[in-house]
């Protein structure tokens, strides 16, 4: 359902196509909840235009291992490495980080450096991590990318990295 809005007389509900339109000029840092100060960390080879207007944003480099993170870009070379990846990244994020695993979208696998991964197959490898997932954005024309974040109730014990 799209969002209402009123003129001051009556309210009407927003299209799905003009839901769309107005996702689709939103800037893709803000999709992925970045802020100038947000502290990022990129996991495995990245599109470079993605990459050069999340740097823009921030004005300053990507964050290395030994840095907590809020924010992880993962681009996974193969579904086989996302779990032993996740349960290594989520000890190194911020307890309410969030970790972007990014892959091409069904039929654009061409134009990423990650392949396609439906969601019935990243889910539980989140899953089997300790992680939850809860967002899809898309980040380009050929790729999207899932969040995973630590439960809530785990968030506390996750503080152990400091």
């Amino acid at each position: 359902m799209g969002s209402a809005w009123t003129d001051g007389m009556s309210t009407r509900r927003e299209t799905e196509a003009e839901r769309r339109a107005r996702y689709a000029v939103k800037d893709v840092t803000d999709k992925l909840g970045m802020r100038a100060s947000t502290r990022v960390r990129v996991v495995g080879k990245g599109d470079a235009s993605l990459l050069a207007k999340v740097r823009a944003k921030l004005g300053r480099r990507f964050v290395g291992e030994r840095a907590r993170a809020e924010i992880v870009l993962f681009w996974p070379a193969s579904p086989d490495e996302i779990t032993p990846m996740l349960q290594k990244l989520k000890t190194q994020i911020e307890p309410n980080g969030g970790i972007w695993v990014i892959g091409a979208k069904r039929g654009h696998e061409a134009n990423s450096y990650a392949p396609y991964m439906p969601d019935t197959v990243l889910i539980p490898l989140g899953l089997a991590a300790g992680l939850v997932d809860n967002k899809i954005r898309s980040v380009s024309d050929h790729e999207s990318a899932m969040r995973f974040v630590i439960r809530k109730q785990d968030r506390v014990s996750a503080r152990r990295f400091a």
